[in-house]
């Protein structure tokens, strides 16, 4: 019996030519959607693909096993209608060599492909965690051994400022974290030298216009409209017949209090706004029409906003934005200092691990990344390995794929500098592409 699908099911196996994001619960057919698209893919009368030439990541390996093989069950029932399709055929002994697989998996793919690009021994290993964290430690105690023989001034200021001139576990965790956290970022470096910026504001004019602080301010006001309807919810408890009603005017005082935290467009509005922030005490009237479960809920949502705002508070408004810049350019160099010695320590460790000739998850990332794509030192990227569809190119006679995008290649000795402008719109789209003459409708906005 075939499985029938929803509209937005069908509508997530059909779409072709865009990026898709489909969230839906566990258990909800996530991964009978994923076969079927592509079954549909690989099947295409028009425009097939073969399997191998998919990437297919899950997040562990068991899920990729599972996956490879309903796609197998999958294809095995598509040749059973169709015994003689040779490309059918081809797919499923293709299957085995699919990239259907993890993340991780795939990098590891990758570097054992390319370990020429990327200066390591084939004969690598993946660090157990175990191992990992006690070289970690050994790094870490080495470079703080040698930052204190040297003994900075800007070492010294920066022990005294993140540990108060007492144990150096403090130190250590922050460049640990730092460590940690910049991993995460496709160039570690990059991100590090740019976080020592962050910290050279120089007042508070500038500290509103920053990247992080507009994000921060975003933050805030997506924070401050969930609590608004959460309030909302806790009013219509109160307004079912056995809701408690009694609690309805103190939560539409404290309703309108929350709608000003949405009007705010700086930190320093929302530092004032939020210091003018007051909850009231619930009525203690009893009423044995009132629904036990109804009022707890009520309360426990009330709570809840409750400990969102002060949050809020506490982690990015406890202190004025004047006083966030004059603290910031105070500790400007101490952070300068630290970040120095989060680069140092990434140096070192990678440089262990290259000697134990092993690496760890965050390797496999980024000497993946390293092999796909390159960088210069002015962090241009300058060249980016990748395949291309020679049935696109232009004069081939090709039609019914949409490219998204063209490489045109042009020998460096015939390259001349050129002035590329762009302009925002090129059709009117309300008038419609033709005028009624039948002349094209051109609107140039410069």
């Amino acid at each position: 019996m075939a499985v029938k699908f929803t509209p937005e099911q069908q509508k997530v196996i059909d779409l072709r030519d865009r990026n898709i994001l489909v969230s839906a619960a566990a258990g909800s057919g996530k991964t009978a959607v994923l076969v079927e698209r592509i079954i549909r893919m690989i099947t295409d009368t028009e425009h097939p693909v073969d399997i191998d030439r998919l990437l297919v990541v899950t997040f562990t390996n068991a899920a990729a096993a599972e996956m490879r093989e309903r796609i197998g069950q999958a294809i095995s029932r598509q040749l059973e209608k169709e015994p003689e399709n040779t490309h059918l055929q081809k797919q499923a002994s293709l299957l085995h060599n699919a990239q259907i697989t993890t993340i991780h998996s795939f990098c590891l793919f990758i570097i054992r492909n390319n370990f020429n690009d990327v200066g390591i021994d084939p004969a690598f290993r993946v660090a157990d965690e175990g191992e990992l964290k006690l070289l970690k430690q050994d790094v870490l105690a080495e470079l703080l051994e040698e930052a204190y023989q040297e003994k900075t001034e800007e070492f010294i200021c920066c022990v005294e400022y993140f540990t108060g001139g007492n144990t150096d576990q403090l130190l250590e965790e922050f460049i640990t974290r730092l460590y940690e956290f910049s991993m995460s970022y496709p160039w570690p470096e990059e991100w590090i030298a740019n976080c020592a910026g962050d910290y050279k504001i120089t007042d508070v004019i500038e500290l509103e216009n920053s990247d992080w602080c507009r994000f921060l301010i975003e933050y805030i006001h997506i924070i401050c409209g969930q609590c608004v309807k959460n309030l909302d919810m806790a009013l219509r408890i109160c307004d079912r017949p056995d809701g408690p009603y009694m609690y309805a005017p103190l939560l539409l005082k404290e309703r309108e209090m929350l709608k000003q935290l949405l009007k705010p467009d700086s930190l320093k509005v929302y530092y004032d706004a939020f210091e003018g922030i007051s909850f009231g005490r619930l009525p203690s009237k009893k009423d044995d029409t009132v629904n036990p479960a109804c009022r707890d809920k009520v309360q426990q949502i009330r709570k809840e906003i409750k400990k969102q705002l002060e949050d809020i508070r506490n982690s990015y408004l406890l202190i004025s934005p004047q006083q966030a810049v004059e603290r910031m350019q105070k500790a400007a160099e101490s952070v300068e200092e630290l970040l120095r010695l989060v680069i140092v320590y990434k140096e070192k460790l990678d440089k262990k691990k290259r000697q134990e000739n092993m690496i760890d998850f965050h390797d496999m990332e980024h000497l993946a990344l390293h092999v796909l794509l390159h960088k210069d030192e002015n962090g241009n990227v300058t060249e980016v390995h990748c395949t291309y569809d020679p049935e696109t190119k232009a004069g081939s006679g090709f039609s019914g794929r949409k490219v998204k995008g063209t490489i045109h290649w042009v020998p460096a000795c015939c390259a001349i500098d050129a002035e590329v402008r762009l302009y925002e719109n090129l059709i009117d789209e309300e008038k419609g592409v033709y005028n009624e003459d039948g002349t094209m409708n051109i609107c140039l906005l410069y």
